[in-house]
């Protein structure tokens, strides 16, 4: 976690780097994962208790509540803005982006306002008191009507709190051990990274449940499901002012990462003023002003200023990484969660399977890749596990492409300009033929549909409808981009009657189906419920999805999980609920109508797909998940320890909030590509990042090979002679195991 550090501080945090360098990784751009041997000292910390500081056990409960109301609320985000507020995936993306580009920008004045100002205490206090506002502004604008306004207002306080929270959280924790307690702390630190991966796997997993699963006001429940996080971040505070009087409170040490930006502007504005002097110095930092800013602290800022230009191509690695919450989520509702013994997925979950992948690939990467590459001399230098997780991030993002080609292929194509969709529905218990003015002929057997067919757009379109009823012929108004459902039926038992409704023709998201019902005249002014054939108890109209008699007529349309339905009608209020003897199957994303018809004295119910199931499995996006994962493993630990084993002791804080900022600008390209609209096609759009990513794989692994390495042997102190502690090593890519971290003497 990012902290500003000053050197009477350097023995407490020195121990911390080390901890973060060897146990570190990152999610979503932070270092939010466990180690690799994190599992053994987690189990160290139950004998270690007797001598853990009482205050480090309510900083845990903190981490663990405030990451899963983060990761819980962020699950369920990109649904929300784009099915129930109504967005555009493409708005919605920017969105969601936007508020992930706000909660890596804000650790920098998180970080300025704990070490500069207020202490760490404090600004943990205050903006777990705004962030827990920000949850509960989200939750109670969930209720229905759908409004922007409230939710803006709720993202960025939670954008906020987070901020205030990510860079302080782990370095208060460390600031409790005593300076000869040096296993604990470090065995604290990979407690601290279980509770983050814990929290979110199991909120990630948790709340989309809510969402779906329970019903507020006849919809989703996403009151509930933002209601839960905001219960955990109370909670958080809650546990985190219980410890109020057993925290160990350093006082605010000074601003590191303003005086570094001071330093950068005065070298710079220096350089300017003297471009023409014959004066010239090693460095354009060292003309800064030397009354404020002495020799040493510059070197260290010119070397901070090399590790930070390797950042320069990181952000596009996170621009696609962070996709896994946006476009992937969205990418999973067009896809058939039935896992069959797994049961169903729902979309928003299958990004639990990022943390759960991190807590098993972390040690098999520690205990058994990571030797064999050092022995076999593969992929054993930091840069190089780097570029190679860049490169399996633009692969995933291939697959993620080709995937979506297939999706795509199997949607139906959109009507042109002038041309209209229709299907006729036979609800009469005997065959029926249909003629068209321009010559089509649809023979449809009784309770059954015709196909779907386009035809050109037209007024006064001529329909003869032919049956053991008297001949019918009607004109109907076909409008163009229209497409319709033509029921033919008879109301009592000697007319036919033709009606017309809109039909509907695309996939239903959110792992949902859409359901019509129409009353063929079998069941005369009754209600309807469909129910769960597994549901238990009396049954009312609250028991399922309601169809009053109004809404028998192939309108509108309800959403409806998959599963196994019965069906219950009622006639009036004081009578009991008859069940039909026949159930039905509803599968996942396709669009029915159940028709109720005459069979004699009998009805019949006909169950007509409209738009076919999602017949692409939600198990085809495990392997991009995973191959995403190992990049994210080689990439973020080996990023964040190849930083801090390069930058000096003094300026691990800068770093950090540097690597924070590399995610919010990846997000800030996610939004510019997704408002500027210039992909009509989703597969083109993940392959230009896949490119994106490509180009800026190349210019890493080039800048990687004109790079000076430094790595320091520094002391509890500090530097005593930096001139004497940096080692340069010119194009030699140095593994992870060579960088000398600092340790407590």
């Amino acid at each position: 976690m990012m902290t500003v550090m000053s050197e009477s501080e350097d023995d407490l945090n020195a121990e911390e780097d080390s901890s973060l360098i060897q146990g570190a990784n990152s999610r979503e751009g932070n270092n939010d994962k466990i180690s690799g041997k994190a599992w053994g000292r987690v189990k160290n910390i139950v004998t270690r208790s007797q001598k853990y500081p009482k205050s480090v056990f309510f900083i845990l409960g903190t981490e663990f509540c405030e990451r899963f109301s983060y990761y819980g609320m962020r699950a369920v985000l990109i649904l929300y803005l784009t099915n129930w507020l109504g967005f555009s995936e493409d708005v919605g993306t920017a969105i969601f982006h936007s508020f992930v580009m706000l909660c890596y920008f804000s650790p920098i004045i998180g970080a300025i306002l704990a070490d500069g100002y207020i202490g760490r205490y404090k600004t943990i206090l205050y903006v777990s008191l705004l962030y827990a506002a920000g949850n509960l502004v989200m939750a109670i604008t969930a209720v229905p009507p759908p409004e922007w306004y409230g939710p803006a207002l709720g993202l960025i306080l939670i954008g906020l709190g987070t901020g205030g929270i990510k860079p302080n959280v782990s370095s208060f924790g460390a600031d409790q051990f005593r300076a000869d307690q040096e296993k604990e702390r470090y065995t604290f630190f990979s407690a601290f990274y279980f509770a983050i991966n814990l929290g979110s796997m199991l909120s990630i997993i948790l709340t989309p449940i809510l969402r779906a699963d329970v019903k507020c006001y006849g919809n989703e429940c996403y009151p509930l499901a933002f209601g839960i996080p905001a219960a955990l971040m109370v909670i958080a505070t809650i546990i985190f002012v219980a410890g109020g009087s057993l925290y160990k409170k350093m006082p605010p040490s000074g601003n590191l990462i303003g005086r570094v930006f001071k330093c950068i502007w005065s070298g710079f504005c220096g350089r300017l003023k003297n471009c023409r002097s014959s004066d010239t110095k090693e460095h354009w930092l060292y003309y800064a002003d030397s009354s404020k800013f002495e020799p040493e602290f510059i070197k260290e800022v010119q070397i901070l200023l090399k590790v930070l230009f390797m950042f320069v191509p990181t952000p596009i690695f996170w621009t696609l990484s962070d996709q896994q919450g946006s476009r992937w989520t969205l990418q999973a509702e067009k896809l058939n969660g039935d896992l069959g013994a797994l049961g169903t997925v729902k979309p928003d979950q299958m990004s639990a399977i990022n943390p759960l992948m991190i807590l098993v690939l972390i040690p098999i990467f520690e205990k058994f890749i990571y030797p064999w590459c050092e022995r076999c001399k593969f992929l054993h230098r930091p840069l190089q596990r780097m570029s190679a997780g860049m490169i399996l991030t633009v692969i995933s993002f291939i697959m993620a492409g080709v995937l979506q080609m297939k999706i795509e292929d199997s949607l139906e194509p959109p009507l042109k300009e002038m041309e209209s969709g229709i299907s006729f529905y036979n609800t009469l218990h005997c065959e029926i033929n249909i003629k068209t003015g321009d010559g089509l002929n649809f023979k449809i057997a009784p309770y059954q549909k015709s196909i779907y067919t386009v035809i050109t757009a037209q007024e006064n379109y001529v329909l003869n409808v032919t049956s053991c009823f008297p001949l019918l012929s009607k004109k109907v108004t076909l409008k163009p981009l229209e497409v319709n459902r033509m029921f033919v039926w008879s109301k009592d038992g000697k007319d036919v009657m033709l009606i017309k409704r809109q039909d509907l023709r695309s996939h239903p998201l959110e792992g949902k189906s859409k359901l019509s019902i129409f009353n063929g005249g079998a069941l005369q002014n009754t209600q309807i419920v469909v129910v769960y054939n597994s549901h238990k108890g009396t049954i009312s109209n609250q028991s399922g999805i309601l169809f009053p008699s109004s809404e028998q007529k192939g309108e509108p349309f309800h959403p409806i999980y998959p599963g196994q339905y019965n069906l219950y009608w009622q006639e009036s209020h004081d009578q009991n609920w008859t069940k039909h003897n026949s159930s039905f199957s509803i599968g996942q994303g396709a669009v029915y109508n159940l028709v109720i018809a005459r069979n004699g004295t009998g009805t019949v119910l006909s169950l007509l797909t409209s738009v076919e199931v999602n017949t692409i499995s939600m198990a085809w996006l495990i392997p991009q998940y995973f191959v995403v994962t190992v990049g994210e493993v080689l990439f973020s630990i080996t990023g964040l320890a190849f930083a801090y084993s390069q930058a000096p002791i003094t300026m691990k804080s800068v770093v950090q909030a540097a690597w924070l900022m590399t995610s919010a600008v990846g997000s800030l390209v996610v939004v510019v590509v997704a408002q500027s609209h210039f992909f009509t096609s989703q597969v083109l759009e993940f392959m230009f990042f896949a490119v994106l990513l490509t180009v800026a794989t190349i210019m890493f692994m080039a800048m990687s090979c004109c790079y000076t390495y430094y790595y320091t042997s520094g002391h509890g102190n500090g530097f005593d002679d930096i001139e004497e502690l940096i080692i340069e090593e010119k194009n030699e890519d140095i593994p992870l195991k060579h960088s000398n971290h600092p340790k407590h003497k």
